[in-house]
């Protein structure tokens, strides 16, 4: 009894100090935020930081980089940040340029392209763009190729090997478990390639011939793009990656990758005497959070009463409130109807980035866009990922907007749920007696298979829901639903592609989403603001449920031991079940 007061003591004693550290942290955070408007000194420079992840929209949550297990802090940016910080920087006269630091950005291909895109437009200052790391990634090298001069450590590291992408399958894993998942996918979407890894062992040759497809667009935007200010051509930026020939820093610059190799010294010295300091300690930088501070997508602070709002639609697609980084049906409905009834804002941008997710969740989102834009603009402008249920929430808009890489399409539909009738019976020695009143009445128990009719009957549901997807695409892509048929069955396309289908009708990114927007609107020459929706989460009570589920799942994961993978493939099934509009699988490229 003793002990476990102790236990109890201590634990009440712990928390106590966490919460307080908590308040002290978040106390320091407000107080810094009312500070009084930073002012710029003359002959400063932008620093904006390269190994970090870079997101569509910067943080709400100013916790949202602690890692609670780890002990670490990552300040994570949204490119909506970086293009303000850019745009504004561009006519301030006291930014003399740009330093890029570091070379292993992460994120999303068209992600990177936007804040290229953004790189290029401030270049037209004439401001300088110098850059420096130590080891530089392609993604790296892609938004170096802006800079007037990028230098890496002579030492270090370049990558430059080509583009791929890998599918886990799960089938012989679950097999070996005893569990069985029963698949439903819509009639034709042999694209829907998302449960492929619950039905077989290995790749399927259509996923094989659409993955294949989407990479080749995706390196060709890469290399092209590097071509374009580089004086190396594509088939010569194919032919070093081909023969792993450019990944040491001296081969890379020799080859026009890079302007050459320098120690991070010299490089202190070029800043200091580009902007006339006596050292790089006299040298003023100034971070993009800083600097980008209460701007807005077009690099303005000025108040205006008419309003442009940006919904940004990044992540899952679920039913429900939903959490940061999900698309929570229940509160981006909220959020779009009340931007309806605003006489304040005159249009609509819905930036997407989300691979879909569950059907009914899609359709209640697309509602209140349908109704919306009865009454005002609606502009699609897509990021990284608008696939699946992605797409179904662009299909309406008036105009969708994409970037040459943003990975779109993939119009399907499937069900997805698992039995355990082996893995009860003959594995666990379990045994489940069911009584119904009714013939279908225990449909979809864990304990028993499906009958042939069963699933029948299923699988016309999910024929259903990828009929509404048909009619809705061809309803805003002013198509017959047969056309969009031609195009989906569950086939992925990158932007660039797609548009050629006439799926997307601009390449551009979210500046020229407010550009378009604003003409709709009629606000070509009135002042507007653009503002983000929806409204942040509390922080609060974000970060507690940030600590709780980091602690769960460091625990769950470490107590499983051996078990670990199974537990893995569960998480990662479980999100899939139920009827689903979603891209057919987690694509990291680099």
């Amino acid at each position: 009894m003793k002990t476990f007061l102790k236990m109890l003591a201590a634990s009440l004693l712990g928390g106590a100090i966490l919460l307080f550290v908590i308040f002290v942290l978040f106390a320091t955070l407000v107080s810094l935020g009312g500070e009084a408007e930073f002012k710029v000194p003359p002959k400063s420079v932008l620093k904006v930081n390269l190994d970090i992840q870079i997101d569509d929209r910067a943080a709400q949550n100013p916790f949202a980089g602690l890692d609670f297990i780890a002990g670490n802090f990552e300040k994570k940016y949204g490119v909506n940040e970086l293009i303000a910080a850019l745009k504004a920087a561009k006519t301030d006269d006291n930014i003399e340029g740009i330093y890029l630091k570091g070379g292993m950005p992460i994120g999303q291909p068209a992600t990177f392209r936007e804040l290229r895109q953004a790189l290029l437009d401030f270049k037209e200052s004439g401001k300088f763009i110098y850059g420096y790391a130590n080891v530089m990634s392609q993604s790296g090298l892609y938004l170096g190729s802006v800079a007037d001069t990028f230098w890496v450590n002579p030492e270090g590291f370049t990558e430059w090997i080509g583009l791929s992408s890998s599918v886990t399958y799960y089938h012989d894993a679950l097999d070996k478990l005893g569990v069985k998942p029963v698949v439903l996918r819509a009639t034709g979407n042999k694209f829907k390639s998302a449960v492929e890894p619950y039905l077989t062992n290995k790749m399927t040759e259509a996923n094989r011939t659409q993955l294949d497809t989407l990479l080749h667009y995706l390196w060709g935007e890469y290399t092209q793009s590097i071509e374009e200010q580089t004086s190396t051509s594509q088939n010569k930026l194919n032919e070093l990656a081909d023969n792993f020939a450019a990944t040491d820093p001296r081969d890379a610059a020799e080859a026009g990758l890079l302007h050459g190799t320098a120690y991070q010294d010299q490089i202190d010295s070029l800043l200091a005497a580009r902007t006339e300091a006596n050292g790089i300690d006299q040298v003023s930088f100034i971070s993009v959070g800083q600097y980008a501070e209460g701007r807005d997508i077009k690099g303005q602070k000025d108040y205006a009463e008419k309003e442009i709002a940006v919904v940004y639609a990044e992540g899952g697609i679920q039913l429900g409130e939903g959490g940061q980084g999900t698309i929570g049906a229940q509160r981006f409905a909220e959020a779009i109807k009340d931007l309806r009834e605003d006489d304040k804002v005159k249009a609509v941008i819905l930036r997407v980035n989300s691979p879909g997710g569950n059907a009914l969740a899609a359709e209640i989102i697309w509602r209140e866009l349908m109704l919306t834009q009865k009454e005002k603009p609606v502009i699609a402008s897509m990021g990284g990922l608008a696939a699946s249920g992605g797409y179904y929430l662009s299909s309406l808009a008036d105009t969708i907007l994409a970037q040459p890489n943003t990975i779109t399409g993939s119009i399907g539909a499937f069900g997805l749920f698992f039995t355990a009738e082996e893995l009860l019976n003959e594995k666990l020695g379990i045994n489940i007696e069911t009584v119904k009143t009714n013939t279908y009445a225990d449909l979809g128990t864990i304990d028993r298979d499906i009958s042939p009719q069963e699933k029948k009957l299923l699988i016309q549901q999910v024929d259903d829901v990828y009929q509404t997807f048909l009619q809705r695409v061809a309803q805003g892509r002013d198509m017959t639903v047969e056309e969009v048929d031609s195009l989906g069955g569950g086939r992925v396309y990158a932007g660039a592609h797609a548009q050629k289908l006439g799926l997307v009708d601009l390449i551009g990114g979210l500046p020229q989403a407010v550009s378009i927007a604003a003409t709709k609107a009629g606000l070509d020459s009135a002042a507007y603001r653009v503002t983000a929706y929806p409204e942040p989460i509390d922080p609060i009570q974000q970060l507690t449920k940030q600590l709780s589920n980091q602690v769960k799942s460091y625990y769950v994961k470490d107590g499983l031991g051996p078990l670990r993978p199974a537990y893995e493939i569960y998480q990662e099934a479980a999100h899939m079940q139920g009827y689903q509009m979603r891209m057919p699988y987690h694509l990291s490229v680099d």
